[in-house]
């Protein structure tokens, strides 16, 4: 899911965003449950485990720099009256999980600029012999 989340998945999918290695993508270490809700108020959440944190890391290691940050604001700048994150990066605001195995869904919302940001929820299913995979969304698509 992480990389299908960043444009990096294979095969690769469109993407609004340019995204390369170098690209800085900044993860919350909060998940919030109204992720994919462009409205949503983004407040307390729950927070994402440091071995999850490592598994995300690991999975788009050589394919983004990753960070998790406690501050959305910490990467967040304005420029023109326009609010982007810094560096050109992203900022991933992961959904909480809903559902059960073998099939979950987790809202997410990717952030690059004030005109510049996503809000879906991505169908992830479990797979034989282990392992997850993205296999749609679900509900509505907000595009900034």
């Amino acid at each position: 899911m992480c990389r299908y989340c960043t444009g990096t998945s294979v095969p690769p999918r469109r993407t609004p965003f340019p995204h390369t290695p170098s690209t800085p993508s900044t993860w919350l270490d909060h998940a919030h449950p109204d992720a994919a809700d462009p409205g949503g108020k983004r407040e307390g959440g729950t927070p994402i485990a440091s071995s999850v944190q490592q598994r995300i890391t690991a999975a788009l290691a050589g394919v983004a720099h990753v960070a998790f940050i406690a501050d959305p604001n910490s990467v967040i700048e304005t420029r023109d009256g326009c609010a982007r994150v810094k560096d050109g990066g992203i900022l991933v605001t992961l959904g909480t999980v809903d559902g059960d195995d073998p099939a979950v869904q987790v809202g997410v919302n990717g952030f690059v600029a004030c005109l510049g940001a996503t809000w879906r929820t991505y169908v992830v299913q479990r797979q034989p012999g282990g392992g997850w995979l993205v296999t749609g969304t679900t509900g509505p698509v907000a595009i900034a």
